[in-house]
């Protein structure tokens, strides 16, 4: 499956994608093993698409995570938030290191906002 990186709508020449910019604010904070085990993941889906075996939908939404099969820290918290296009690409968009109280309601926003601009032709990629 190609790997799309997202821009924010509204910040379309950033310098970075979102997560790149998540992963750098991820690795100064000292998650290394977070970052680590999400580029897995995302190199997973790269290979396997839909068959990845760290890809969830999120019921009843157009989103999908993945999410690792560890449970408990920083490893086990790591999610990557994303939508699939019409062409079976993954649009990547941002990422956490979620604790017990689920997936950060913002994160989850942000990944809507920008299913809805490629949805209406801008350029998030």
């Amino acid at each position: 499956m190609r790997l799309l990186l997202a821009r924010h709508p509204d910040r379309l020449s950033a310098r970075h994608p979102l997560i790149i910019e998540e992963f750098l604010e991820l690795v100064y904070e000292g998650k290394v093993e977070a970052v680590h085990a999400m580029i897995t993941m995302l190199s997973d889906l790269h290979v396997h698409g839909r068959n990845s075996r760290y890809l969830r939908n999120l019921a009843g939404t157009p989103l999908w995570e993945l999410k690792t099969q560890s449970r408990g820290g920083v490893k086990g918290g790591s999610r990557v938030y994303l939508f699939v296009t019409q062409y079976d690409e993954a649009g990547i968009v941002n990422c956490e290191v979620k604790d017990e109280d689920g997936a950060s309601t913002q994160k989850l926003k942000l990944v809507l906002q920008v299913l809805r601009a490629y949805t209406a032709g801008e350029p998030v990629f």
